[in-house]
């Protein structure tokens, strides 16, 4: 089967050269953290603390608490620096922090050159040990924050995609929103983030992991100088199981839209499952028909694809947009069940191979982008999974790929934002 589908998706690959060349990066532990490593030539040391259990670790109440008590804690000052001292003194040198938190983890990051580690690892050590979390700069974040809500549900795109986690995941932590609302944002104290900050630095939930131009030596000491005496109590992650999806549901919210948006969720298998790329590769030949089939049947249809999410709950989604809702869904299936019944080739496979390795030598040029792929893997269930792809594509047989999209989509949510009478004459077919 011929598809345009290797143009659209990448996953976390290594070019082939590099598939022949044992991997470098190793797994210690550190005064009881366990810590990535990869030593690279490059000039750029990344390094990101990663902190376990996202959604899992607050109430529904509490939304955003996590990620705004990460990102205050490299933005509010520290017990030594005031946030303008801080910021002063990271511009001055050129070290860049991000942090977030989503559904499964949270980091903090740094990146600075080599010739200003020590700097960069003073100000990163300081943001980890002793955030201040000052009241008036709280504020400003939360501030911040509750206008990013705003501006982001305004997007149907998103508002969508918040009505198909609420929908699909009721009852589970991943209904919860990790960005927060514009109320419980509100909520938020500088003493709440404290408190959940406090909470989530356990050696027991971290991992550090580092990619630069730094010896194991080195890194070691300064982990065992700078984080020695952060405390270790007792954790245990919390298991996640999605609920298998033997029937078809339709979740609808009517909206007075000229375009009409759509999404279908299914299941998906776990990171570390045998299946997980051979289901990948098969989603991505169906983003690739998916958007030929809808082109060419109407212009009436705007960006269609899909993909797989890799979340500790996995799931694959297929979406698209248009004024004209119902010809797009019955096409949307025509081209799965098409795809299931056919199935790929190996010309096709070999395709898709070569894409992924291509796409992400591109991707995964910077030490940040490596952190982040190791971390997420790490997240997932194991590391060297990011670091083994190039082999693990390699070995995907087309048997494998056809297998898995049969197997794992068997019953389809959909989700629906627009004008529900656009879809009146098909409701029942995408419903059971």
């Amino acid at each position: 089967m011929k598809t345009i589908a290797f143009t659209i998706i990448a996953l976390l690959v290594m070019p082939r050269m590099w598939a022949q060349t044992p991997s470098s990066t190793t797994e210690f532990n550190v005064a009881g953290i366990k810590v990535i490593y990869k030593p690279t030539l490059k000039n750029v040391v990344s390094i990101r603390m990663y902190f376990r259990g996202g959604v899992n670790n607050y109430q529904a109440g509490k939304a955003g608490v996590e990620d705004l008590a990460l990102y205050a804690a490299t933005n509010c000052g520290t017990k030594n620096r005031g946030a303008n001292a801080f910021r002063d003194s990271a511009e001055r040198y050129g070290v860049l922090f991000d942090a977030a938190s989503t559904y499964d983890y949270g980091y903090i990051q740094v990146n600075c050159v080599s010739k200003y580690f020590n700097k960069g690892w003073e100000l990163f050590s300081e943001s980890i040990l002793s955030p201040a979390f000052e009241n008036s700069e709280v504020e400003l974040l939360k501030n911040r924050d509750i206008l990013f809500v705003k501006d982001r549900m305004a997007t149907p795109e998103n508002r969508l995609r918040a009505l198909q986690m609420q929908n699909v995941f009721a009852a589970t932590p991943y209904a919860v929103d990790p960005r927060g609302t514009e109320q419980t944002l509100e909520d938020l104290t500088a003493a709440d983030l404290k408190a959940h900050y406090q909470s989530i630095l356990n050696k027991n939930r971290i991992f550090i992991v580092v990619v630069g131009n730094i010896s194991q030596q080195e890194l070691s000491n300064r982990i065992l100088s700078s984080f020695k005496d952060i405390p270790a109590t007792p954790y245990t992650e919390p298991a996640m199981q999605t609920s298998i999806f033997y029937v078809n549901s339709l979740f609808t919210k009517q909206l007075g839209l000229k375009t009409n948006y759509v999404t279908a969720v299914t299941n998906a298998p776990q990171y570390t499952s045998g299946d997980y790329l051979p289901f990948r590769m098969a989603v991505s030949g169906f983003a690739g028909n998916l958007f030929q089939a809808l082109k060419q049947l109407t212009s009436l249809s705007n960006n269609p694809g899909a993909g797989v999410s890799a979340y500790r709950m996995p799931f694959a989604t297929f979406s698209a947009s248009s004024p004209n809702p119902e010809v797009v869904m019955v096409a949307m299936m025509a081209v799965l069940k098409d795809i299931q019944t056919r199935g790929y080739n190996d010309e096709w496979l070999q395709h898709i191979k070569n894409s992924y390795i291509t796409n992400n030598y591109v991707d995964n040029q910077s030490s940040s982008a490596i952190t982040s792929s190791l971390g997420l893997a790490e997240v997932l269930g194991n590391w060297h999974n990011a670091d083994d792809l190039p082999q693990m594509v390699s070995a995907v047989t087309v048997d494998q790929v056809n297998r898995t999209i049969n197997t794992y989509i068997k019953g389809i949510r959909w989700n629906y934002l627009g004008d529900v009478n656009a879809i009146q004459n098909i409701k029942q077919t995408f419903q059971q």
